[in-house]
């Protein structure tokens, strides 16, 4: 989306075949854009390329396999118009646990999952978009990147996705390309429903956290990743926007009896 209205552009989401990726992806389309889809649900992600026609195209790939996300990357840019950007929204649900509780390969397999993985894109995706001097990339981090929480890998993987955007964006300036992050709050994505469903999670506390009093919707967070990627938002460069419904800015109040009415 960083390209002007009348050129052919696309924009590669990974993490595409559902919840806030799968978001991106129609976004994109809808604005007159092309998506590649790169997800490791091989079935998620023909559907959504199938449900997209033929402005979209998808890749089976494991986000943290290096050299297949190159051959990936090569897939698209020969079946796409020109990559001018890139979503990550690659990995695993959250899941708390005491630090007694999670071994040290748990904790780099949740690392990984999205901090690594991040990386990887970037590098390869991103330092293409740089080669050519233009674009723009938006990796989605988390409120729990500057709030902790029990998800003892998941936060510190997300603190790490805002540390990598400003870096990569400083890196990147002066080459024509832009880096930001969104930090969704609690989003109504399948990383909560089932649980839900299955009587396995409670959303009332969440709910009660955010000031709003409602989950975010997956479109919702799409609007800031897109307006991130166009023109719109050509001085807007190292940033990480809050899409969390008031839950960072209202972290102080509960000891003052909680949001107002």
């Amino acid at each position: 989306m960083e390209a002007e209205k009348t050129s052919q552009y696309s924009v590669i989401v990974t993490g595409g075949a559902s919840g806030i990726g799968a978001a991106v992806a129609r976004k994109v389309v809808a604005a007159g854009g092309h998506v590649g889809i790169m997800d490791r649900n091989k079935e998620g992600a023909l559907a959504i390329a199938g449900e997209l026609g033929g402005k979209a195209a998808a890749v089976h790939v494991d986000a943290l396999d290096e050299a297949a996300m190159a051959a990936a990357h090569e897939e698209l840019a020969r079946r796409l118009p020109r990559i001018d950007g890139l979503v990550n929204c690659a990995g695993m649900p959250p899941v708390p646990k005491r630090i007694e509780d999670q071994p040290a390969d748990d904790w780099e397999r949740v690392l990984d999952s999205h901090l690594k993985t991040t990386y990887i894109a970037c590098r390869i995706v991103g330092g293409a978009m740089a080669g050519r001097g233009r674009g723009a990339v938006v990796n989605v981090a988390s409120v729990l990147s500057f709030r902790s929480g029990p998800v003892l890998a998941y936060g510190p993987a997300k603190a790490g996705v805002v540390n990598l955007t400003e870096a990569l964006a400083v890196q990147w300036a002066r080459r024509g390309l832009r880096v930001n992050a969104v930090a969704p709050g609690w989003t109504d994505t399948p990383f909560l429903r089932p649980a839900e469903r299955k009587g396995e999670r409670d959303l009332t506390p969440i709910l009660n956290a955010t000031p709003m009093g409602r989950l975010m919707r997956p479109e919702e967070i799409a609007e800031v990743i897109c307006f991130l990627l166009s023109p719109l938002a050509s001085a807007v460069t190292g940033v990480t926007v809050p899409c969390d419904g008031g839950v960072i800015a209202g972290s102080g109040w509960a000891p003052y009896g909680g949001f107002p009415a």
